[in-house]
């Protein structure tokens, strides 16, 4: 039986439609392969970054560097100054640095081991890395500085002391975990404490036993004040929130805005390995968790991070800049360009308290090239200048 044209016709479109699709299928694969293969692709030579000269104060932040498990095998194959390769150029355009330095520097071996699940250590290089990239001091109240004891923890202040990185949050008392660490930077005299509210067995610091520093207000509160007394600008770290979970919560917002009534300029937030918003309370900078930086964690959650420049201006002006980065092979990048777009904006998103591209979001938030930028009235500091003889 011969077909008609029309029934050859209608037998060459469904042919076509099928052969279409199947061509369809193949290159959106092929797109979605060369998108994913161009997201990893990072140039080998790291940006160069100038340092402002208009800004008399430039601060660089990060968040819970992990130099434990998996990240041996990295260090072991790259060394430790690959982890650091596109961060460094920021380090040098900066007055002071700082981070969460998230395990203990273990000297030997058979230390006693914490109560509980997952124990991380790590060896003296990294405090050596860190002293090589620029660190001036490193918070150390978290929920794994005692996973190793009371002797860890010594080794630890006693390596970053040897380095020449002060660290905050933890001591061999009470009063050695109050510790406040001052710099003073082209007359402006900058203080750095740290504080956690993660607190597992065994971790709390008292009058007679070594540990970190609690987020208790009566403890905070006057240690607060105290810096403010005494300095400038006042930074303090504070592990809190719930891991993995990318909205603070409002004990953390009650937190927060306690740290800032006692006389804090930036809050910087760790622990949750996730980003989570930034908030500006009576222009005190909240950085409610900046995630993870030098870490072995596989999730695209936990490998979003940022690193955070904040600077200060002679107008009383100062400026929040946010770099977006991803970490692979536990080493942070930047993700600029085109090709990096989705997980940048996804990063701002993650990282903004406001809807992005809405009204509220443009009047606090722009954007300079690959880079988000907020300003804030830090003329106070500037005040507090004047009032310290400076």
């Amino acid at each position: 039986m011969r077909l008609t044209w029309k029934q050859r016709l209608l037998i060459t479109i469904k042919r076509q439609k099928k052969q279409a699709l199947m061509h369809t299928t193949i290159a959106t694969i092929v797109c979605l392969v060369l998108l994913a293969l161009l997201q990893w692709w990072t140039p080998v030579e790291a940006a160069s970054v100038q340092k402002d000269k208009r800004a008399f104060v430039t601060v660089t932040m990060v968040g819970d560097m992990m130099f434990a498990r998996n990240m041996n095998i990295v260090t072991n194959h790259y060394g430790y100054d690959y982890l650091f390769q596109y961060a460094r150029p920021y380090f040098q355009s900066s007055d002071l640095v700082t981070g969460n330095f998230e395990n203990p520097i273990v000297l030997k071996p058979g230390y006693p081991l914490a109560e509980k699940f997952i124990h991380l250590k790590t060896g003296p290089e990294a405090a050596k890395v860190l002293a090589r990239m620029g660190f001036d001091v490193v918070n150390l109240a978290n929920n794994h500085m005692k996973d190793f004891g009371k002797p860890g923890l010594m080794d630890t202040r006693k390596v970053f002391r040897q380095v020449g990185v002060d660290t905050v949050g933890a001591g061999r008392d009470l009063k050695s975990a109050k510790q406040i660490r001052y710099f003073t930077i082209n007359g402006v005299k900058v203080a750095v404490l740290g504080i956690s509210e993660v607190l597992p067995e065994g971790f709390r610091a008292y009058k007679d036993r070594s540990g970190i520093l609690p987020a208790d207000p009566n403890i905070f509160m006057p240690l607060v004040a105290k810096a403010k007394r005494n300095a400038d600008l006042v930074l303090v770290h504070i592990h809190w929130g719930v891991e993995y979970d990318s909205h603070y919560h409002p004990r953390q917002r009650d937190l927060a805005h306690a740290l800032a009534d006692a006389g804090a300029d930036i809050i910087i937030g760790h622990h949750p390995h996730v980003l989570e918003p930034v908030e500006v309370y009576n222009n005190s900078v909240i950085f409610y968790s900046l995630g993870n930086f030098v870490f072995d964690q596989g999730w695209s959650r936990t490998k979003e991070t940022a690193l955070v420049q904040y600077k200060l201006y002679p107008d009383g002006k100062a400026r929040i800049e946010i770099v977006p980065m991803m970490i692979r092979q536990g080493q942070p990048r930047p993700v600029f360009g085109w090709t990096n777009l989705y997980r940048r904006e996804k990063i701002f998103s993650e990282i903004t308290e406001e809807p992005m591209y809405t009204d509220q979001w443009n009047q606090v938030w722009k954007r300079e090239g690959d880079l988000l930028v907020r300003e804030v009235d830090h003329s106070r500091v500037l005040k507090g200048m004047k009032q310290h003889g400076q």
